[in-house]
């Protein structure tokens, strides 16, 4: 394949699939059998040209909203029906299925329609737009008793605002690589909880994060577990691999857990959306 530019995942994609590529930029990849041949080097890792007028970039609450879907409810559907779960003008889904379908992140055999996901290159794409302690606005405090305290306490909570852990703790209940040691929780009031918890501001040494999330879709397909809700597998993944300390390798976890049995964690068919917490 010779083209002017391609993407990183574009040249994993050909990569995977053993296919030779060259771009205009010096991203090359070339091997032979015969005549032993292996050319290899790195060229532009942006595309030099501007992007097109219109063009959806993968990044922001909107974008967080159709990646969140494409990644949790398993295809086909169609444009309006992606449009219509999301509620997402039809126009900018369209831009950004484009965009995401250049890249080789879905499959649309029949325009509008999205019959196939890479979950795994979706996750990865979107983290390059987002970070679990910046997007979100996050608020760090110390649990006197222990972060494993502070989450026992949120099973019995009668917090009024809405609550749902993420994080190592959310992680380790799937794809477990050591013992939590921050308790890491979206809040729609992020005082109420940290007064209910009894947790102490800190800027050094904290044991607990409070996020106020960065779009209202953080609530979408929670799961509860012993009194405890968390977030979405593919959140968690998503948080994990954009979190600090040894919260990747936790996210690289989530992947290889989440690759295994889709069923485990992913919807089968729009149908079965319906806005309500289930158990895992």
């Amino acid at each position: 394949m010779v083209a002017p530019w391609l993407s990183g995942r574009t040249r994993e994609a050909l990569t995977a699939d053993d296919i030779n590529f060259l771009d205009l930029t010096g991203n090359v990849r070339i091997t032979l059998m015969y005549p032993p041949l292996f050319i290899s080097s790195q060229g532009a890792s942006r595309d030099p040209a501007p992007m097109e007028r219109g063009k959806a970039r993968v990044r922001g609450p909107k974008a967080g909203r159709l990646v969140r879907l494409l990644l949790d409810v398993a295809p086909p559907y169609k444009l309006s029906q992606i449009a219509e779960a999301t509620d997402l003008a039809p126009g900018y889904v369209s831009r950004l299925l484009d965009a995401l379908d250049s890249d080789a992140l879905i499959e649309r055999p029949r325009r509008g329609e999205v019959t196939s996901v890479d979950v795994p290159g979706l996750i990865r794409r979107w983290t390059d737009g987002y970070d679990l302690l910046k997007t979100n606005v996050a608020s760090t405090f110390v649990a006197p008793n222990g972060p494993a305290s502070a989450l026992e306490q949120l099973a019995g909570s009668h917090t009024p605002s809405a609550l749902a852990v993420t994080g190592s703790f959310a992680a380790v209940r799937l794809a477990p690589v050591a013992a939590p040691a921050l308790l890491v929780v979206y809040s729609a009031d992020v005082g109420a909880v940290a007064t209910q918890l009894g947790l102490l501001p800190s800027d050094r040494g904290s044991n607990v994060v409070l996020l106020r999330p960065f779009d209202p879709v953080i609530w979408e397909r929670t799961t509860v577990d012993d009194g405890v809700m968390y977030v979405a597998a593919a959140q968690v993944a998503i948080d994990c691999l954009t979190g600090n300390g040894r919260m990747p390798s936790e996210g690289e976890a989530m992947l290889t857990w989440m690759e295994e049995d889709e069923s485990r964690w992913r919807l089968q068919s729009l149908d079965e959306l319906d806005g309500r917490a289930s158990s895992l």
